[in-house]
């Protein structure tokens, strides 16, 4: 008993010594411990993050626990409002590379010449739920392709070899494709498409990549029954046509379209050696990470962007509206010069 009592009496003497020290403030407080620490940066880092908490730095005095959740909620709430924006703003990689490439367009080199790519187009067009009308080809101008980000291309480590004729110079890692070809490229080949169906042939759209549903359908209307579009290719459609087709039409081949139309030919290349196996020539945008000899008639491109694949589809698929409206016209001359020559020898 007598041990238990001194031991409390010693215990009462050092709390009553702790209450009478002085208080000792919290910067010097930190201050001490900082110089008495082994790295006093660090030290000094801490100290400062954890008086900027809420309620507990000097910007916020008084705060209480409540008032500092609600204020942080407001900060966090305003931050993801600011990053909505900023996705809503940039969504695609392709609005981003569009961005990107007409902020330095106004000095794109090459070979030592500066060329000025349209300076009135504007800096960023946002996408628009509603697109403007398919051009016709003669409609189509660099600007408008230009605008729809077809000029941009892959990083220049992944350029192909045999896609340099069509590069037109190279900006922030990026390869810039020559428009100036792509026109007259793309004008050919609408007028292969419309001579095709002219001609009463049949031209097959394969377009097997995400968003170009829409542009699929709008050229299955406008070709009407010249025309057929698949979003998948199954292997075989053409070297083993007989799973597919039957035997009548392998008798007449009808089931072999006259051209195809390819909107990602790197993605379809088991179609594209059926079609060069059945002499089928062939149509596509081809990127600067593909060997354009892969199709018969390659078209230079951003192949990645689905505005360019839309403004390539609508360009070829107006061709061929042009095309069956002057098959019509050179069948009704037709009828009306037999019905003609059938009246005189009446």
């Amino acid at each position: 008993m007598r041990g238990t009592a001194t031991a409390a009496v010693a215990a009462a003497a050092r709390g009553a010594q702790v209450a009478s020290r002085p208080a000792v403030p919290r910067a010097v407080r930190a201050f001490a411990s900082s110089s008495c620490s082994r790295d006093a940066s660090t030290e000094a880092e801490s100290s400062t993050t954890s008086a900027a908490r809420p309620g507990r730095g000097a910007s916020h005095p008084g705060e209480s626990a409540e008032q500092a959740f609600a204020r942080n909620l407001k900060e966090v709430q305003a931050f993801r409002r600011r990053k909505e924006q900023q996705r809503e703003w940039a969504r695609t990689t392709t609005d981003r590379l569009y961005m990107i490439m007409m902020a330095v367009t106004s000095a794109v080199t090459c070979n030592g010449a500066v060329n000025v790519l349209r300076e009135s187009t504007p800096l960023f067009l946002p996408p628009s739920a509603s697109p403007p009308p398919s051009r016709t080809p003669l409609q189509t101008t660099l600007s408008t392709l230009l605008a729809s980000g077809a000029a941009l291309g892959h990083s220049t480590t992944l350029l192909h070899p045999s896609y340099t004729p069509y590069i037109y110079g190279n900006r922030s890692g990026l390869s810039i494709i020559d428009l100036d070809q792509t026109l007259p490229i793309l004008r050919r080949a609408a007028a292969l498409v419309r001579d095709v169906v002219r001609a009463d042939g049949v031209v097959l759209v394969v377009g097997t990549r995400q968003g170009l549903k829409k542009a699929l359908d709008k050229a299955k209307e406008r070709l009407g029954t010249n025309g057929y579009v698949t979003a998948s290719w199954l292997p075989g459609t053409l070297t083993n046509a007989e799973t597919f087709f039957g035997i009548e039409p392998i008798a007449d081949k009808s089931y072999l379209p006259d051209l195809v139309v390819f909107l990602n030919p790197s993605e379809n290349l088991g179609a594209i050696r059926e079609c060069t196996s059945k002499n089928i020539p062939t149509v596509g945008i081809v990127d600067t990470d593909t060997d354009p000899r892969i199709v018969t008639y390659p078209i230079p491109a951003n192949m990645e962007s689905i505005r360019t694949s839309e403004l390539i589809l609508g360009t070829l698929s107006i061709a061929g509206q042009e095309g069956r409206r002057l098959r019509v016209k050179e069948q009704a001359e037709k009828s009306k010069a037999q019905n003609q020559a059938r009246k005189r020898r009446n």
